[in-house]
């Protein structure tokens, strides 16, 4: 990656594992008093996540000028409007379905009104809520799995056994998964990553990768670290992230 030891024009921050935990929920004081300084210094300030908007904490909604979510499904900005928007195809979300019960795991996507859980309503909520302290506004889609054809997701979020999460997407070249934790992945479309969502931003600001400063911490938010002028990864970081 390049660097540039000047000011930054846009600050981009991962949510959980870099400003969030599953212990600490909130970000601190501290870290809200940086990204405003930021701010007053001229800085757009983003946050990138695998979550909806809903669910990220709300002073760091209140605090970013853009929210990049579903890992660059979509990018709203400070009013929740969307900037930009990368849907699941109906046949992907009918695929990963199928696979998903095949497997007995659990499975939610991401629509732009809130979470809907496809398998096993109860073992994705209680993960939200385990996991964010909130449950996102989660709908119990079980019984007639048809939201995405009225209303677009943008990112989904699976609960399986790893090998099988694996060999599946070896063999889904139009998804991508990002391993959270055992047996918990973020899964996307290959055209949304949050480096790629972040950059329809920067291109609405006239700002170049070489003038932004990035942390985070997981395989999610590899693109982003390589691509920024400064990009850092977090002491928790995967392996991936450090070796960038």
């Amino acid at each position: 990656m390049q660097y540039n030891h000047t000011l930054p024009r846009a600050v981009i921050c991962d949510v959980d594992g870099t400003l969030v935990d599953r212990e600490r929920k909130e970000p601190t004081a501290r870290l809200l008093a940086c990204l405003e300084r930021a701010r007053r210094q001229g800085a757009l300030v983003l946050v990138a996540s695998g979550r909806i908007r809903q669910l990220v904490p709300a002073a760091l909604r209140e605090t970013a000028d853009y929210c990049v979510c579903g890992n660059g499904g979509i990018v709203l900005d400070r009013g929740g409007d969307v900037v930009c928007e990368t849907p699941y195809a109906p046949e992907l979300v009918e695929e990963l379905t199928a696979f998903c019960r095949r497997i007995g795991g659990a499975l939610s996507f991401s629509f732009p009104s809130g979470y809907g859980a496809y398998c096993d309503f109860e073992r994705m909520r209680r993960m939200y809520l385990e996991s964010t302290g909130m449950d996102g506004g989660i709908t119990d889609e079980t019984a007639r799995r048809d939201r995405h054809l009225r209303e677009a997701p943008f990112s989904a979020f699976l609960i399986g056994n790893e090998g099988e999460v694996y060999r599946y997407l070896r063999g889904q070249p139009r998804l991508q998964g990002a391993r959270q934790w055992q047996d918990h992945f973020d899964i996307y479309p290959v055209a949304a990553t949050k480096a790629a969502g972040i950059s329809q931003v920067l291109q609405r600001h006239g700002i170049d990768w070489k003038d932004v400063v990035a942390f985070g911490d997981s395989p999610n938010d590899l693109e982003m670290l390589a691509a920024a002028g400064r990009g850092y990864a977090m002491g928790n970081a995967c392996p991936e992230a450090k070796e960038l």
